[in-house]
Parts: structure tokens; sequence; C-alpha cells
């Protein structure tokens, strides 16, 4: 009788692997760029261990957080507890909370030397909406360029941090902000609205008077399309923020009525 004989290979232990063991600059890191996509994320990272909570409360973390799933103010929230974390996150220079207390100084607690100081720390670090209302500011208070306005040039200077490539990605872009500023700063920023559109003064220009068209024609009934579209670079800075102007304080006035 023959005997049979089997042979298995032994099974290879599998190394268990931990986050936590990873060095701690690669834990900020990693914290940071969740915390840059998504503010509940890092909420539910702070979860996961000990060593990831208290990488959550780095300051370069705090300092890159994302605030957008948040309101400007704490309709649905304990106001000392959310004022202490905007508070904690604008001392660590978050782009964010510095643009949102630049925002609430300037149109709501009639704070506007201190709210245009933020907003222009917030614009220098590339935030999207103190760029928008840091610019629309210093284009209102500018003067016209021959009797010295530089504040005005400043103000289009900031502005074309938001410029694109093409005038429809432009618009496009412009159109988010507006939208998303108004909307935050209604009724209560509306007298502090009243007054820039009161103090703007519209920069002469001598073009062909092709971009007032492209944008008056495709803010209407029209879509932007390949047929229609133009290059940003060969516009007219003055119209295209002067249109922009006109919209950002459109209706202001019988809002007030």
């Amino acid at each position: 009788m023959v005997s049979s004989f089997s042979f298995k290979k032994p099974h290879k232990r599998t190394k268990e692997f931990s986050l936590d063991s990873l060095p701690q600059d690669l834990l900020v890191e990693i914290s940071s760029c969740i915390g840059a996509s998504s503010l509940s994320a890092v909420r539910h990272l702070r979860l996961v261990s000990k060593p990831f909570r208290y990488v959550c409360d780095d300051s370069y973390v705090i300092s890159t957080l994302s605030l957008h799933e948040l309101p400007l103010f704490p309709w649905f929230h304990d106001p000392e507890r959310f004022s202490n974390f905007f508070e904690r996150c604008r001392r660590n220079g978050n782009p964010q909370a510095l643009y949102r207390k630049g925002l609430i100084n300037y149109f709501l607690e009639d704070q506007k030397h201190k709210g245009l100081e933020f907003l222009s720390i917030a614009a220098e670090k590339g935030n999207h909406e103190a760029n928008y209302v840091y610019g629309m500011i210093l284009i209102c208070l500018g003067g016209p360029a021959l009797v010295g306005g530089n504040t005005k040039h400043k103000g289009f200077k900031i502005l074309s941090a938001l410029i694109k490539p093409l005038m429809s990605n432009t618009m496009k872009e412009l159109v988010e902000l507006r939208y998303k500023i108004r909307d935050s700063i209604w009724w209560r920023g509306i007298p502090v609205m009243q007054e820039l559109k009161r103090a703007y003064v519209r920069e002469k220009c001598e073009c062909d008077g092709r971009t007032k068209r492209f944008l008056e024609y495709n803010c209407a009934w029209h879509g932007y399309g390949e047929d229609n579209d133009m290059y940003t670079s060969s516009a007219c800075e003055t119209c295209l923020w002067h249109h922009e102007v006109e919209l950002f304080f459109d209706n202001i006035d019988s809002e007030m009525m």
C-alpha cells in the first residue's frame, strides 16, 4: 500500500501596519490634505487614534482647514464654541477664517479699516472670495486714474487672480463668487454696499466695445459656446469689471425701500 503525502505551503505572516507608526511630519501632511477638502472628514480622523487627534490640532493643519461646510454665523451651533473655533483658525492664519473676519468687520460691524486688513491678508494667501471682495472694494473707493487713482488699479490687479484664459470660464467663476458673497451679507450688509455703489466711478476706456457686447449678450438669454467665446487676454479690463460691479450691486437700492 502506497502512502500519499500532501505538502502545504506555510502561511506567510502579514505584518500589521498602523498609521500611528508613520513619522509625525507625514501624519501632519495627511491630516492637512484631508482637512483642506473636508472639515467633517477631519472630525472623523480625530476619532481614529490619540496621535491623530493630537496631529489634527497642529497649527499647520488648522491653517489649511476647509470651512466651507460652516455658515458665516452660528445659526445652529453653540455661539461661544463656534466663535472660539473661528478665532483659533484665524490666529493660525487660515485664509477662509481671515476672509470671514474681514467680511464681517467691513460690512456688518462698521470696522472698515480692520476689515480691509483681514481681507488683504486673505487675498494674499490666495482666497478667491477675499480676492473678489477686496478687489471690488478698492475699485469702488479708488478715483479715476487721471487723478491718481492708484487704489482702483490695485483693485484691478487683485481681481486679475480670478481671470481664466477664456471669458466663459472667467464669468462662471465670477457668478459663483458673486452669488455666494451677496448671500452672505444680504440685508445687514446693504447699507455698506450702497456706500460703495455711490462711491464707484467708472474708469473711462477707448476700447472697441466688443467686451461689452460679449458680456451683455452672454448674460441675457444666450449661453456660452465655442462659437461665441473670447480670450480674456483680448478683453477690455475696464468693461469687464464695470459689468461685474453693476451686477454685484444690482437691486441693492430697491431692497431698502
